[in-house]
Parts: C-alpha cells; structure tokens; sequence
C-alpha cells in the first residue's frame, strides 16, 4: 500500500490519457478539450495547470467521469487524501462501473486517514467485480486491515502520550529517541536544512542531545562535531550507560553502501571520530542499529535482500563482527520491517512494520526472545498507540514503564517525539541500574575500570560497562535472576558484588554506590559475595565456580602472589562449631583452586567463625553480610 500512486498511474493512465474522443464519458468538446489539456499537462508534470484544467473540464460537463478520476491521482500525488477521495467518490457516484478500481483505490486511501468503515465497504465492492488475482488479493488484505483496526479502536490500549517538551520539539521532525538506562539524557534525530553550499534548500540529519534538569529537557543542542556532517546521520543507538553510540551515517568517503553502520565512543569529555564497521555493512543501505546490554549482538535494519529486513550480528571472540544474520521469517514478512530496538532485558525486541497485520501504515510490534533462543510471535503494540499514520522509533525505559517514540508522519516531515506509560502486557522486564564513582582506595583518585555483569545461573556476561575519566559509571542490571558483578582494572585487585534478583519482575530501585579498588599488594583484603555454600555445609555450590574463575585467573596474572582464604560465619551455633564450618569452607576454596591448577604452596586457609564480624548480628542483614569468604594477600 505504499505506491498506490504508482499503482494508480500505471492502470489509469493507458486507459485516460490515449483515450479518442468516442470512448470518453462526455461528448461536451469544450469539456473534451479542456480535458485533454489537462492529460498534456501531465504528461509534462505540470500539475497545477492539469488541475486548472480537468476542473474547467467538469465546469463544462460536470458528469464527465475522467476528470474527477485525474484529480484523484493528482491530488493524491500532492498527497492531499480527503480530496483525493472526494473526487474518486464523485466518479463512483457518477457511475460505479465506469472503473471498478476506483473502488479499490479509495479503500487504500482511507485507510491512509483512518476511514476504516468507509474503506472495508470500497474493498467489498472491489471484490464483487471479480477482479484479477494480484488486485483481488491486495483488497482482501486490506479488508484484513480495516477489519482488525476496527475491532483496535473498539478495544484500545491505555495511551496518553506527551510531547517532551520545547526543548527538544521543534518545527523540525525529530524522531530516533535514545536514552540512557537512568533517563537523564537523550540523544535523538532532527531533520534540518542541509549546511551544505552545494544543497541550498534540501534537508539533512543530525544528531541532537539534551539533559532532563528539574524535570524538563533542556534546550537540544548538535551532539558532536565528530558526529555531525554535512550529510545525514541518524538512526542510532547508545549503550545503556551513555559511553558508546552506534549509529547511520550515509554517502560518507571511503563507505561501503549508501549509508553505512558506525561505532563512535564517549572519550575525555566528547565523542570521539566515527569508525565504520566495515565487516557488517553491505553495498546497499544499512541503518537503524540496536545494541544488547552486553555489547556483543547489534539488530540493525538492511536493503541488502531487497526490501527492509532486520539483521543480526555477534561479536565474536576474535574482537570482529559475525556475518549478520536475517532475522526468521516470524518476524520479517515480504513488506518493510525497520527500526529494532533490543530492550537492555536482552529479550524484548520492539520494531516496525508495514507487512505485519496492522492499522495500515507502519506500526509498532514487539515479540520476546524465547529460552530456546526463538522469537515469539510479533504482537501488534495496539491503538492508539498505532495509527493509520506512521509510527517507528519506539525507545523503552529500562524500567519498562515508559516509552518514547515519534509520531507524526515521515512522508511529510512533522514528527515529534512523545512519552507515555507504557500498559503492562507491553513491557518487558524491568531493568535497574548501578551508579557510581570508582575511586583508588588509598589516593580517593577517580579511575577507569572494567564491569561485568553475569548470570550466576548460566554464567553468561548480560551487560558490560566502563568507568570513565572521572571515575563515573551506569550498568543495567535485569530483574528475575542473580547476578555477580565484577569490577576490575589493571594492577588492582577486583571488586566482588552480589545482586539477587531472582523472582524479582517488578521495578526496583536504583542501586547509588561509590566502588573503591585496592592496588595488588600485601594485607589487602576481598570480600568474594559470589561464593555459595548450603545452610551448614561447606560443599561450593555451582554458581560459586564463575567467581572462583576471576580469583584462578588473578592468581595466574600474578605468579608470585600468595594468599589467605579465610571463612567467616555469623554467631549463629557454638564457636568451635562456627570455627570448624568457616575452615572448611575456606578449605573447600583452596582445593577447588588446586584442582584448577594453583599450587598451594601459594595458599593457606582459616577459619575465623565469627570473631570477625562486618556488621552486627541482631539483624538478619546484618548476618548475612558476615557469613562470608574473602581472600587475603600475603604477598605479592
């Protein structure tokens, strides 16, 4: 339903335009004349003086059915719908069997204004003509349509959208919302007029950014110009913590397609110059890319099959992009699938479409990554959130309960971005975040550092992170399972931390912590919160061997370090009984790491019972922080 204008043209024409006079539907020579004036016209793209003249045509012979029918097709092109359809209306009226396509392309139109009622009748009237195969199928969707947009407005979804503000709507389109995982600044796309001297009044796009401050978005102002060209850049995404974009830039020197996949990171206060992933773009046109919390997978949209299909890619172990992938075909359909946005639960996959059953344009749908690594069944977003407009660029907040998107119109540039609640059945499952400083513990020095994420459940890293220059940082933790994180950097022992989200699907509160890192040397001391043991036992629990990994890997890294292992318990049960379990935990450590190939010459265990209390034991926090196992340098 995209090219009805096309559509039109090449079944009209041929019978309009060489039509002789004794075939034509008037006999009026004045109105016959003015008509094919009209049909010169044209032929020559002169379409205001065609309209001038098919309107004196129907002055002349007002039930000359060939004119109200060109200006259909014309004010169509000038893509004014309402008079396009009053003028086919009009030769329906004058004769319903002069031209039965009629019929079907009014239908199309008013689904383009949302007429749905007015639209299933015109196809329904198509269809009684016996028309060909092609046409007698296409009407038969869009009987589809009208009928599920009709029962979508009958049950609409909870919706009340609005708009972000001065600050970042302008006269302008904006569209391609971005945010980071705390919903303090966006990146997002306007259309402009071209910089360039050799496109004076042609449009180009850029990338904008504001801050929300006190509630409202400050004034939007160019985001870099690292990023910003003379031509356009757009349809990007940026990783949870706001350090690394991934966007479109097209027609660029050295590109390898029409437009091109970029990857562009946060360095000393500023985005630093684009690099192009060569090895994922194509020669044809690829955009709209979409990173997983972890890094390592981009959903982005490609013409290099044809049509717009949604793609994936892996980043391997190697460091270099996998051959991406075209998504399966219960997600790409033989219309347009375009701008995926993979939410930072890493399962919810939000994107547009025009080929699955929608309110007729491109509408918003989302499905969900399986256990088995499939993808559900595409669900339809809804109305009104969908409409007979466009919609696209759908953002989800980490949370999940909100949502951005743009709405508006892409054909006729008036898109602005709005906000709304989004209804449960839509969301995906909550994410929360850490932030912070990571600091030296010593000098209170702000410093870089390394994070990592990672299911306790199957060890895979969900999200990764870096500190920046000053120190700070933001990593995404998903709801509904448990997490260790690590934070590393060089020449510094890691930071061991526990997040039990397990059962959890309901949003929760950001997680504030400042991290200080102790420099590798003697007496420092590690506190491993990923070391499971059963309630009075000290047999390691599975999820335990994940952080005992970090611990073998150090060791390795530092051949002449040598530590203790220490076991601690609350004050729950006798002191010798305390003493005995935490020693055994603690040697439970130390023969785990010999068998992973650490000499114990290099290790000594303890066990401390709970004479060495972190917090009190009148609260079961204050238990649980006690019961623990941490190692010790000795030397180093």
């Amino acid at each position: 339903m995209k090219n009805i204008f096309l559509y039109t043209l090449l079944i009209m024409l041929p019978l309009f335009m060489n039509a002789q006079e004794n075939t034509l539907s008037s006999k009026n020579k004045k109105a016959i004349k003015e008509y094919n004036e009209g049909v010169s016209f044209l032929n020559r793209y002169n379409y205001d003086d065609a309209v001038n003249s098919f309107n004196r045509a129907i002055l002349y012979d007002p039930k000359f059915i060939e004119p109200y029918i060109m200006l259909g097709t014309l004010y169509e092109e000038k893509k004014d719908y309402p008079k396009a359809i009053e003028y086919y209306e009009k030769s329906i009226a004058l004769d319903a069997d002069f031209f039965p396509s009629t019929f079907f392309i009014t239908g199309n139109l008013e689904i383009k204004t949302g007429k749905y009622e007015q639209a299933l009748s015109h196809f329904q009237s198509f269809l009684k003509y016996s028309p060909k195969p092609g046409p007698k199928m296409q009407a038969e969707h869009g009987i589809e349509v009208c009928k599920f947009a009709i029962d979508q407005i009958k049950n609409p979804k909870e919706f009340d959208p609005k708009p972000l503000g001065v600050g970042i709507n302008t006269e302008n389109s904006e569209y391609m919302p971005a945010l980071t995982a705390d919903e303090s600044t966006i990146i997002f796309t306007r259309l402009i007029k071209s910089t360039s001297t050799e496109s004076s009044g042609s449009m180009q796009e850029d990338f904008y950014t504001s801050k929300l401050v006190d509630g409202q978005w400050t004034t939007a102002i160019p985001l870099s110009e690292r990023l910003n060209s003379a031509g356009n850049e757009g349809a990007h995404t940026i990783s949870p913590d706001g350090k690394i974009l991934y966007f479109t830039a097209c027609n660029r020197e050295a590109g390898k397609g029409s437009c091109d996949l970029y990857r562009s990171e946060w360095y000393r206060g500023g985005w630093d110059y684009p690099v192009n992933l060569y090895e994922i773009n194509s020669k044809e046109w690829d955009s709209q890319p979409s990173i997983s919390p972890d890094g390592k997978t981009i959903y982005f949209t490609s013409s290099r099959n044809g049509g717009m299909d949604l793609f994936v890619t892996h980043l391997g172990d190697d460091g270099d992009w996998t051959e991406p992938v075209v998504l399966p075909a219960n997600i790409n359909t033989g219309g347009n699938e375009m701008s995926p946005f993979l939410h930072p639960d890493g399962k919810t996959l939000y994107f547009t479409s025009d080929g699955h059953l929608g309110m007729g344009g491109l509408d918003i749908f989302y499905c969900r990554l399986n256990e088995d690594l499939t993808w559900s069944t595409p669900v339809n977003i809804g109305y009104p959130i969908n409409t007979h407009n466009d919609e696209a660029f759908l953002f989800v907040s980490a949370s999940g309960e909100k949502a951005y998107f743009a709405t508006g119109g892409l054909e006729v540039r008036s898109m602005d971005i709005y906000n709304f609640e989004l209804y449960k059945e839509a969301r995906p499952d909550p994410v929360t975040f850490l932030k912070g400083v990571v600091t030296d513990i010593n000098t209170e020095r702000p410093m870089q550092a390394s994070f990592e994420l990672t299911d306790l459940k199957n060890g895979n890293v969900v999200a990764k992170s870096t500190s920046d220059e000053n120190g700070a940082f933001l990593l995404c933790i998903p709801s509904g399972r448990d997490y260790m994180l690590n934070v590393s950097a060089d020449k510094y022992l890691f930071y061991s931390d526990n997040f039990s989200l397990s059962g959890v699907h309901s949003k929760t509160d950001p997680y504030i912590k400042n991290i200080n890192l102790q420099p590798i040397g003697s007496d420092a001391v590690v506190v491993l919160n990923n070391i499971f043991f059963d309630t009075d036992k000290y047999d390691l629990k599975t999820e335990s061997f994940i952080e005992l990994e970090k611990v073998r890997k150090m060791m390795l890294a530092n051949p002449k370090m040598k530590i203790e292992i220490r076991g601690h318990t609350d004050n729950t049960g006798s002191k010798q009984h305390n003493v005995t379990l935490s020693e055994n935990r603690a040697k439970a450590v130390v023969t785990y790491l010999a068998a992973q190939g650490i000499a114990k010459d290099r290790m000594i265990y303890k066990g401390y019972g709970d004479s060495m209390p972190r917090a009190t034991n009148d609260t079961p926090e204050g238990r649980a922080l006690n019961r623990r196992t941490e190692f010790k340098v000795i030397s180093n």
